[in-house]
């Protein structure tokens, strides 16, 4: 099974433009259109602060993902956004064979979406994360019957 989120990738890059013109045109409008401030300093700080913390949120969060577990590897790729094309600093790349995955946990936390797989190499379990928080439900519930399915085949193996 093969995929990616790659078709919300406009809504993604969006996030950065709303986010921008929102900041932009409040702090616009209070410094440079109306006559006197609308709001207070500390509204302003407060409201410059929120916005901030969007965009890094964003920007930690927003990811390219594809999964592959045609063949005998499962394959996962994590890419940023955000100037992924110019300078791909943000690739995570995790291909592990499909018999040493002994099994995975999905965690889902108020803002974020991170998914655990426990991978057996060299006799010691070692636990490897990956942020699946901009992929889809229905994307994240075919994720799970795959590895679902891998998970079983390995114990039944055994």
């Amino acid at each position: 099974m093969k995929f990616t989120n790659k078709k919300s990738f406009p809504l993604y890059k969006g996030g950065y433009v709303i986010l921008g013109v929102v900041l932009l045109s409040f702090l616009g409008y209070n410094c440079l259109i109306s006559d006197s401030s609308l709001f207070q300093l500390h509204e302003i700080g407060i409201f410059t602060l929120l916005v901030i913390l969007g965009f890094v949120y964003w920007y930690k969060r927003a990811k390219h993902i594809e999964y592959d577990s045609t063949g005998l590897c499962l394959v996962f790729i994590s890419k940023g956004l955000l100037f992924s094309e110019i300078n791909n600093y943000r690739e995570q790349r995790i291909e592990i064979p499909k018999s040493k995955l002994k099994k995975f946990h999905i965690k889902n936390a108020f803002f974020s979406k991170k998914l655990y797989l426990y991978i057996k190499t060299h006799g010691v379990v070692k636990k490897v994360c990956l942020d699946i928080t901009f992929l889809s439900n229905n994307k994240i519930k075919a994720l799970k019957m795959s590895l679902d399915k891998v998970v079983q085949e390995n114990s039944s193996s055994k």
